[in-house]
C-alpha cells in the first residue's frame, strides 16, 4: 500500500499556530516530505518554546500522503514537544497510515494520543470549547490566475 499520492498541481504546506495559551495547531496539506518537515521545524520549535505543558493538535484533513523519510523528521517534532512538557497530542486525519505513524511517534515519547474526526472536536478535546474554526491560509486553494 503506497503512503503517497503526489499530484503535480498539489499545494504542499505545514503551518503551526498558537491557539489560546497552551495549544499548538499544526496543519499539514498536500504531500509531506522530509525536507518540508525539517524546514518548518524551527517555526514549530519557536512557538513551542513559549508554552508550558503544551497540547498539540495535528490536523491533516488535506494531507494527500507522505514520503517515508518524513517519519524520522516528524520524530524530531515529537521529541521537542515532549521535552517542553507536552503530554497530549490530538490528531485529525482521514489517512490511516498517518494516524498510525503519529500514534507510534507519540508512544515513543510517552505522550497520550487521541483522534478526532473534525477540527471542532479536537478544539473541544483540547479544552478550547466551541471555538469558531477559521480556515488556514494554506487550506485555501491557490489562485489559478498567473
Amino acid at each position: 500500500m503506497p503512503l503517497t499520492s503526489k499530484s503535480p498541481n498539489a499545494f504542499d504546506a505545514i503551518e503551526t499556530e498558537l491557539l489560546g495559551t497552551n495549544v499548538l495547531l499544526t496543519r499539514m496539506r498536500g504531500y509531506m516530505t522530509r525536507l518540508m518537515a525539517e524546514q518548518m521545524f524551527d517555526q514549530f520549535r519557536t512557538l513551542l518554546s513559549g508554552i508550558a505543558e503544551p497540547i498539540w493538535i495535528i490536523e491533516q484533513i488535506e494531507l494527500t500522503g507522505f514520503e517515508p523519510g518524513a517519519v524520522p523528521a516528524g520524530a524530531r517534532w515529537f521529541s521537542a514537544f515532549k521535552e517542553r512538557g507536552g503530554g497530549r497530542v490530538i490528531f485529525v486525519s482521514p489517512l490511516s497510515a498517518a494516524r498510525m505513524v503519529a500514534a507510534s511517534l507519540a508512544f515513543a515519547v510517552h505522550a497520550k494520543v487521541s483522534t478526532c474526526e473534525t477540527l471542532a472536536e479536537a478544539y473541544e478535546q483540547a479544552g478550547l470549547g466551541a471555538v469558531s474554526i477559521r480556515p488556514s491560509l494554506f487550506s485555501l486553494k491557490p489562485s489559478s490566475r498567473g
